[in-house]
């Protein structure tokens, strides 16, 4: 094997001899179940819609022990496939929330390989899914080789207790920061052209502390933020096997902590940034939502007044009077009527970000503290959307976007005049 940095080894016919237009990667973890059913589906996809082009897989494990390579050497010719051994590395002390060890390193190294190849076109997915058809690599890939895109987000429809995180704060966050409606830009799948590789190649964030939690959402903004053409595409619904079971307190922490330090690091960019424009949409998204296991509304609500009795304290480190007030009034709101306001919400994510940038408190004490005003966020948002239909919970989340852009302002106030926070 012949070493290609970040403890990654790569395995396979000599690449400097070798090209492709495709490169169609997968990320690997102990998915002896799945990988093999992934793989056909992007063969077949690849001899459906791109016979002409010569295309590569790369296969990027993190450690598998169940004979996950070995099920996905069954299913592909052996010249035609990059094998990557990248070893395990931690992350906050625990396994990344997507399961993925050594994920900055897999991304990183198929990056490299899709490089040495020359590819126009490179697409990750992730070897979990299930039920993969092969229209996935076309609408991934046409977007870049045909219309001239550089990255294209997936979009999976999602059931209304489901990828709450993402719209709560990753999406509005995102979007009113960078000016860009990427509505899901830490997914994991995704796929980027030829000079977008080059660009993220350059970039200083792959060995930082973070990346194996946050890369997925700092290779969005790091496309977003330079001059590159961003689009989606629509994929239906997203089913995955669980790689991990993490606690919402340590799930929060991770994907909000690398949300506040691409924040951080992207400062300059994003004070100069006002409104959002749409970017292009391929496919029309499927009018059914999959169905998903149901909430404990009352447990969330009940979980958020635990927490304003607790860690109120704790709040008025980030958190202004008036807010305090604002979240005593919604504690004692009767369980139907319980509504979090949106620009309420914004104002108490951007007070952390910035007690976040301020270091007002351990990093990992801070992001653990929102968990209960998340999960009052989250109750007062099924409670509006459970008999929403997509397009419904879509305009929904449209309004929480705004909320965030009007606030914005007032972000950019107390970044600059921290001395005005209290």
């Amino acid at each position: 094997m012949a070493s290609i940095g970040s403890n990654c080894n790569v395995q396979g016919a000599d690449l400097a001899a070798s090209r492709a237009d495709i490169v169609v990667a997968l990320t690997t973890y102990n998915d002896v179940r799945t990988v093999g059913a992934v793989v056909r589906a992007l063969n077949d996809g690849l001899s459906r819609y791109f016979a002409s082009q010569v295309a590569r897989f790369v296969l990027a494990d993190t450690g598998s022990t169940d004979g996950t390579r070995e099920a996905a050497r069954e299913v592909v010719e052996p010249a035609a496939l990059v094998e990557i051994a990248c070893d395990k590395e931690a992350t906050f002390g625990e396994l990344p929330y997507h399961g993925h060890p050594a994920r900055a390193a897999a991304v990183r190294a198929i990056l490299q390989t899709a490089q040495r190849l020359n590819a126009k076109a490179c697409a990750v997915v992730d070897a979990s899914l299930h039920a993969v058809e092969p229209e996935l690599v076309e609408r991934l890939v046409t977007p870049v080789l045909t219309d001239g895109f550089d990255y294209v987000s997936p979009y999976f429809v999602r059931h209304v207790n489901e990828g709450a995180l993402t719209r709560s704060v990753v999406y509005p966050l995102f979007r009113a920061l960078y000016g860009a409606r990427l509505r899901q830009p830490a997914a994991i799948e995704f796929a980027c052209s030829e000079r977008l590789v080059t660009h993220y190649l350059e970039q200083d964030f792959w060995d930082i502390e973070q990346a194996s939690v946050g890369v997925d959402l700092w290779l969005a903004s790091a496309a977003a933020t330079a001059q590159f053409r961003l689009c989606e595409t629509t994929l239906g619904a997203r089913l995955a096997a669980s790689r991990v079971r993490s606690d919402v307190s340590t799930t929060v922490a991770q994907v909000v902590g690398a949300m506040f330090a691409d924040m951080e690091y992207r400062v300059d960019f994003w004070q100069r940034v006002r409104g959002s424009a749409a970017i292009p949409v391929f496919g029309a998204a499927p009018a059914f939502i999959p169905e998903a296991p149901p909430l404990n509304v009352d447990g969330l609500i009940e979980s958020f007044r635990l927490g304003y009795r607790e860690l109120r304290e704790i709040w008025t480190w980030v958190l202004p009077a008036r807010t305090i007030v604002e979240l005593r009034k919604l504690t004692e709101s009767a369980a139907d009527r319980f509504e979090f306001d949106d620009r309420l919400w914004a104002s108490v994510v951007y007070d952390f970000a910035l007690g976040y940038a301020l270091r007002v408190m351990p990093h990992d004490h801070l992001l653990r503290s929102l968990t209960p005003l998340y999960m009052g966020w989250l109750a007062s948002f099924v409670l509006q959307m459970k008999s929403a239909n997509v397009a419904q919970i879509e305009q929904r989340v449209e309004q929480l976007c705004i909320g965030f852009e009007l606030e914005k302002r007032h972000l950019i106030s107390r970044w600059r005049w921290p001395e005005r926070l209290r």
